[in-house]
């Protein structure tokens, strides 16, 4: 096995955002046979930073996040040697609208959504819950869209509880879910939560990231929702294959997924070359998972 990895930065259009760094991982496996994945860790939620899972590269003592990208990188390899999309007879399934700040957002800019096929919303909250509160409750009375609300664990179970009681019936009404409602894992209340990166119990919902997260116990769910890690282009192909993959095997249990471009970072050559406008996202060009000239024209760093 030959291993190197190309490093690069994706930067926010927002200065309130900090540029995220990760790295592409090239991999020779046998008779010539290469595969590409991404590696984009989130020390922000727990993870370590990237150095340090590089250094479990280079030591082929592999982080768990390290054996997920070369995962799907050992997927990639077969599809390319076979000279075939991975996507090929997939279908890729719709996503939600990612709303960065529910304060720049306006009913008509929802009904404008709405008209390019979205029927859901994707909305973080937690940092001023008070205003976005107000928020949330005029544009659910004003919009034709299911909302979907994550508040990345930051009430404990009691705050939680409080803002849920206190919410108006006809804003829960519309409501999809709430992700990572709380910080402690323990909700007695019942209602639509979703589990991410916290862990809870009573979540009917698993809110899943395919390059992170393992898909072996998805089965006691009610529903399981596939998104990226807003992590590079590579690595949201793969999050929307896995998507695709599942939903094939399991029709029923199709949702509204979070796959799309979020559109926070600026465009580069991977985004540009796989432009998909609106809630249906299109296959990437090329064999695996895509990108074949963006990355044959890469610098690549040997590690291994």
């Amino acid at each position: 096995m030959k291993i190197w990895t190309h490093r690069y930065e994706l930067k926010p259009k927002s200065a309130a955002r900090a540029v995220r760094q990760g790295a592409l991982l090239k991999v020779e496996w046998f008779a010539g046979q290469i595969g590409y994945s991404d590696l984009h860790p989130w020390p922000e939620f727990g993870e370590m930073p990237l150095e340090e899972h590089l250094k479990t590269l280079k030591a082929v003592d592999f982080s768990p996040l390290v054996e997920n990208s070369l995962g799907f990188n050992y997927l990639d390899r077969e599809f390319r040697w076979l000279k075939r999309s991975a996507f090929l007879g997939l279908i890729l399934p719709r996503s939600h609208r990612l709303i960065e700040n529910i304060g720049q957002v306006e009913a008509q800019q929802l009904f404008e959504w709405h008209g390019e096929g979205f029927t859901h919303v994707k909305v973080k909250l937690g940092d001023s819950l008070k205003i976005e509160t107000e928020a949330l409750t005029q544009l659910v009375c004003s919009s034709p869209m299911l909302w979907r609300l994550d508040l990345n664990g930051k009430l404990n179970s009691t705050e939680f509880t409080v803002w849920w009681n206190a919410l108006d019936q006809a804003v829960k009404a519309r409501i999809d879910f709430v992700e990572d409602p709380v910080s402690d894992g323990e909700l007695l209340i019942r209602g639509p939560w979703a589990m991410d990166w916290k862990p809870l119990l009573t979540a009917p919902v698993r809110v899943i990231k395919p390059t992170r997260d393992g898909t072996e116990e998805l089965g006691r769910f009610q529903r399981v929702v596939f998104t990226h890690s807003m992590d590079h282009p590579l690595g949201q192909a793969c999050s929307a294959w896995a998507a695709a993959r599942y939903y094939a095997q399991k029709p029923k249990q199709k949702e509204i997924c979070g796959l799309a471009d979020p559109g926070i970072y600026e465009p580069g050559e991977f985004s540009l070359a796989w432009p998909s406008p609106g809630p249906r996202m299109k296959p990437t060009e090329g064999t695996g998972f895509g990108f074949d000239e963006q990355l044959a024209a890469l610098p690549w760093e040997r590690v291994l």
